[in-house]
């Protein structure tokens, strides 16, 4: 089962303040149901994994979710987000959470670590994994009608060449968050998207507003958009991609240099977990390589297991998409950081963005 993911998992928290947040159920009442209360996205467990942790444990854990990072971040950060044992947060909200006292260390000596591709671990979101465990990952990439855009793609100079051209133009799709519709030309000019400051990511800006005539939307992209020709020309994860190639399979999807986005869920034990060793063993469970085998064949995206795509079988269609490519280079994909210095500065630049592309 492949299962889209919305633009939101990647969103922000105006201001970082706390704020009301829904869930399937409140922590306080979770915790007074089960042994384990999970805080996660919606349909993000398989059913079949649950079920083996509650016959090897005894315990069906409770899952209550939320629609954003947004609002998990909000929840955890309010009275009401007491209760949960463990969060699925992005990467973007990791060093927030732990700058504000809201998970807590792991640890290490409880946790098979070695499980896990080295190239998702210490990133720079989370040096040392401290706090937070990969559950499964992504990447921004460039999804393109090859025919209609005339030209073959393979960097982020190449999508703003082709996007403004004749019969592409007006037929682009770029993202709703700032961060990453202003990312593509930070890396182009060799800047950092966690490091840029205020005025060097206003000057990328720039460059997009200039470019935003050729947008026709920030929405999330439906594959069926793709298929149908409405765009020819969009950044997307893999998960929308292979769905729009499995409806029109002349249609590509790459990795563009320099540096593109790898995304990253993971899971974090939240503070003062009423349940942490019930905690520990589940994610303990987790990183088995079976349950990991079984999470990618539910969701879509590869579980973070060492060695995961042979053990996939050689049936499995479109593998390169599903892991970003053939041999993946860790080192040239970044993931994105919230910085309460600069968010805001993203966030603005990307208003003035859209506003140029309605304008």
């Amino acid at each position: 089962m492949t299962r889209g993911l919305s633009l939101t998992r990647r969103g922000v928290l105006s201001g970082l303040a706390a704020m009301p947040a829904t869930a399937a159920l409140t922590g306080r009442a979770a915790a007074r149901e089960a042994a384990l209360t999970i805080y996660s996205w919606p349909d993000y467990f398989a059913p079949l994994s649950l079920d083996g942790f509650r016959k090897q444990s005894g315990v069906q854990p409770v899952i209550a979710t939320y629609e954003s990072n947004d609002a998990m971040f909000a929840r955890l950060n309010s009275p009401a987000g007491t209760g949960f044992d463990i969060a699925v947060p992005s990467q973007a909200w990791v060093p927030q959470l732990a700058k504000r006292g809201l998970i807590e260390p792991l640890d290490h000596s409880r946790l098979d670590f070695s499980v896990i591709t080295p190239g998702l671990l210490n990133r720079e979101f989370d040096p040392g994994n401290a706090y937070s465990i990969p559950k499964d990952y992504g990447f921004l990439g460039i999804l393109y009608d090859p025919e209609a855009v005339g030209m073959e793609i393979a960097s982020w100079e190449d999508f703003f060449t082709a996007g403004a051209k004749p019969g592409v133009s007006g037929r682009v799709r770029m993202s709703g968050s700032g961060w990453e519709t202003i990312g593509p030309e930070l890396w182009l000019q060799g800047l950092d998207w966690n490091s840029a400051t205020n005025a060097q990511i206003e000057a990328a800006g720039q460059r997009l507003i200039g470019f935003a005539k050729h947008i026709r939307s920030f929405s999330r992209l439906q594959a069926g958009d793709m298929a149908n020709g409405t765009f020819v020309l969009a950044t997307t994860d893999q998960g929308t991609a292979r769905r729009a190639i499995a409806m029109k399979p002349g249609l590509k999807w790459v990795l563009p240099a320099p540096v593109t986005e790898l995304w990253i869920d993971n899971y974090v034990i939240v503070k003062n977990a009423p349940n942490r060793d019930m905690a520990y063993a589940f994610l303990t469970y987790q990183l088995l390589p079976e349950v990991q085998v079984a999470a990618t064949d539910y969701i879509g995206f590869p579980a973070p297991l060492e060695g995961l795509r042979g053990r996939l079988g050689a049936d499995l269609t479109d593998a390169d998409m599903i892991f970003g490519g053939s041999v993946i280079d860790f080192s040239k994909v970044s993931s994105f950081v919230v910085n309460p210095d600069t968010i805001g500065t993203y966030m603005r630049v990307q208003t003035e963005i859209q506003a140029a592309a309605a304008g």
